[in-house]
């Protein structure tokens, strides 16, 4: 329930904040209304410089979204012939959009010059194409229904709100699976869409892109700085973010270095899949540290912990218990082939699948201001090599 209820977040927080920024906006009307054709020019840099800061970090689908969302803009403010309004009508505007926003919702970041670019122009002209098929079954059904051969019913279940609800409930739920900043960035997306088409008159069109390109620039800074300051496999914050953090440090702190015992060996034996599953359970108990540690992966199967403001002695019944805690910890190591299909084959394969106990080895220094933090690390490193020399499974002060 508490990884739902995280995974909820990225749902409903990026859209709760956006409505709060348009109410706002709206109340603040006598404020921007002066510089409505300021505000006009705004989507073209703030979705060129989001397009831009996408591309370099490898966020196609803001990159795509970001270039698709400026054309239909340009066209929206150009007055001729070969506008968006002048080919497509609203009702036709609306469910293109809701597809093609729905597509990035279900596909994923690739880079943005490859095979899948391909597969991008290929997927929204797909959406083109369904839309405008839709649409046209639609007003059949309308003529229909008008020389009264067919049930209202039946035109209502194959209206607008059909394909509408079905892009909602579908984006929702890719956006509460993957739980990541870009997937709620899409979600925030169709809802300023639909926000446009049923409310047109409560806020400019400049301005709500321009919130959204705003959005977008906010997405890519968080998950730029998640790609550079945490680490992928386990989650932790990374060997760059301790060195961040060691530049804010005070004068009094304990660190504790951690190993994990013959992980090499293990490794070798059972594989790297499995090596890879160590690495993260061992980093969930870490994660868990009493005392305020706060933990990153230092690098391979090492990790650290800073507990800032501690005596080494008020750290070290903390480190204990994890120790004890991971090498008390029963990993079975199951078999990913097919599976059992009665109690006896059940039984049979749960005997063939080993359990195995893992150790961990922690050295610990404490800083009082007399050395530098490089320094402090060191001694730490070489407290751990000491528990490995006393024979690995130990914290070592």
């Amino acid at each position: 329930m508490p990884v739902l209820m995280r995974s909820m977040q990225y749902l409903f927080a990026p859209i709760a904040i956006t409505f709060l920024c348009i109410a706002v906006t709206q109340q603040l009307a006598s404020t921007w209304q002066a510089w409505l054709p300021k505000i006009d020019e705004l989507p073209y840099y703030v979705f060129g410089v989001s397009a831009l800061l996408a591309l370099q970090f490898n966020f196609s689908r803001v990159s795509y979204l970001s270039l698709l969302l400026l054309l239909f803009y340009y066209l929206i403010q150009t007055d001729s012939q070969s506008s968006a309004q002048a080919i497509f009508n609203r009702e036709q505007i609306l469910i293109i959009g809701t597809f093609i926003i729905t597509f990035f919702a279900i596909s994923k970041d690739r880079a943005l010059f490859s095979l899948h670019f391909i597969k991008m122009i290929f997927g929204v002209a797909l959406c083109f194409i369904l839309a405008l098929g839709w649409y046209a079954t639609i007003s059949k059904l309308t003529d229909l229904d008008a020389k009264q051969l067919l049930p209202s019913s039946l035109h209502l279940l194959l209206s607008l709100y059909v394909p509408v609800g079905i892009a909602c409930i579908v984006v929702c739920i890719f956006v509460v699976w993957r739980s990541t900043g870009v997937d709620s960035t899409i979600a925030l997306t169709l809802f300023v869409w639909l926000f446009y088409y049923y409310l047109p008159n409560e806020l400019p069109l400049s301005i709500l892109l321009s919130l959204l390109a705003i959005a977008y620039l906010c997405s890519i800074v968080v998950e730029s700085y998640h790609l550079a300051y945490k680490d992928d496999l386990t989650g932790l914050s990374s060997r760059r973010a301790l060195n961040t953090m060691a530049l804010s440090l005070n004068k009094h702190y304990s660190l504790a270095m951690i190993d994990i015992d013959h992980f090499k060996t293990f490794n070798d034996t059972y594989g790297h899949d499995i090596g890879d599953q160590v690495l993260r359970l061992v980093a969930r108990k870490l994660s868990k540290v009493k005392g305020g540690g706060q933990v990153f992966r230092y690098g391979g199967e090492e990790f650290t912990i800073v507990f800032e403001n501690k005596d080494i002695e008020v750290v070290l019944p903390h480190l204990e218990d994890l120790r004890r805690k991971i090498s008390d910890y029963n990993i079975v190591l199951r078999n990913e082939g097919r599976k059992a299909s009665s109690k006896s084959d059940r039984t049979a394969k749960d005997k063939a699948n080993p359990i195995v106990n893992i150790t961990i080895s922690i050295g610990v220094a404490e800083q009082r201001g007399e050395t530098t933090f490089e320094n402090t690390l060191k001694r730490a490193d070489k407290a751990l090599y000491q528990a490995k020399n006393n024979g690995r499974n130990q914290v070592f002060a």
